[in-house]
């Protein structure tokens, strides 16, 4: 079978994509698996990408389907709980969550970079409950569009490994819009502290990209304070689960606050805002 050509993704950020595709694959065929995603090995084998260099990333495999998990189940409560649930990918790269989940309820909305839309609509093509955005996510038109696509729509809004790599007057700016225009819902996303943002050039996988982390979160609260309706309601460490998993350098650094709260994931709760 011809395998699809990967040149046309030259952003450095948007490379990154192949990352989180190769980790959830390689964890699918472990018979021990926090995350089965068969897609994910579909895809892997249907893209003449070089994933090999991903293939000693103990860290990144076990951080990546702990927060896919996560995000998962998030996601999964809200569509079971809403009426008429719109949930939000930021920067959804080659992510197949709806296919996870499983659930014929709701539609997604995926949100990336034409040149990685136009590679995911090939190997995940759009359809009435996946409806594709090609824009990047600072093009903040998409936010008023699905709004105005969903007016009494409880929305959330997930961004998976995106954030950390662009700077806080950027993400700010893109979370007031989303607070201020897709409330009451949820928003969940993962970040890193400052020291997080200085080991992104020793990580195991990003290391390998052109791409680092810029935005350092060490306040869990400070997006309360871009927006009044955004309410934080809960912080989960990566290091906190699947010990078992983890390689034993990493076992020792869980025990040193200062490596084991550099990489989080942060759920909020947005409430009603005035427009």
């Amino acid at each position: 079978m011809q395998k699809l050509i990967t040149d046309g993704v030259s952003d450095a950020v948007a490379d990154t994509m192949f990352i989180p595709l190769y980790m959830r694959s390689r964890e699918t065929m472990r018979s021990d698996r926090i995350i089965n995603d068969p897609l994910a090995c579909k895809i892997v084998d249907s893209v003449d990408y070089d994933f090999s260099k991903y293939d000693d990333a103990v860290r990144s495999q076990v951080g990546v389907c702990i927060r896919v998990r996560s995000f998962d189940r998030i996601a999964r409560k809200f569509l079971e709980n809403k009426e008429s649930p719109v949930v939000v990918n930021l920067g959804c790269g080659l992510d197949s969550r709806s296919s996870r989940i499983g659930l014929d309820k709701g539609v997604f909305y995926n949100v990336d970079l034409p040149e990685v839309m136009e590679l995911r609509d090939k190997l995940l093509p759009p359809d009435e409950h996946n409806i594709s955005i090609h824009k990047s996510m600072f093009d903040l038109s998409w936010v008023q569009d699905i709004r105005e696509r969903h007016p009494q729509a409880s929305v959330l809004v997930m961004a998976e490994g995106v954030f950390m790599y662009f700077t806080e007057n950027e993400i700010r700016s893109v979370l007031e819009q989303i607070a201020r225009f897709l409330s009451p819902g949820e928003l969940v996303f993962d970040a890193c502290t400052n020291f997080g943002c200085k080991m992104s050039s020793r990580h195991d996988t990003v290391k390998y990209t052109n791409a680092r982390f810029q935005w350092g979160l060490n306040n869990d609260a400070q997006p309360e304070k871009w927006a009044s309706n955004l309410h934080l309601q809960n912080v989960s460490y990566y290091m906190d689960k699947e010990k078992h998993r983890w390689d034993s350098m990493s076992r020792v650094m869980s025990f040193i606050p200062i490596f084991s709260k550099a990489f989080k994931m942060l759920h909020f709760k947005m409430t009603s805002a005035q427009v």
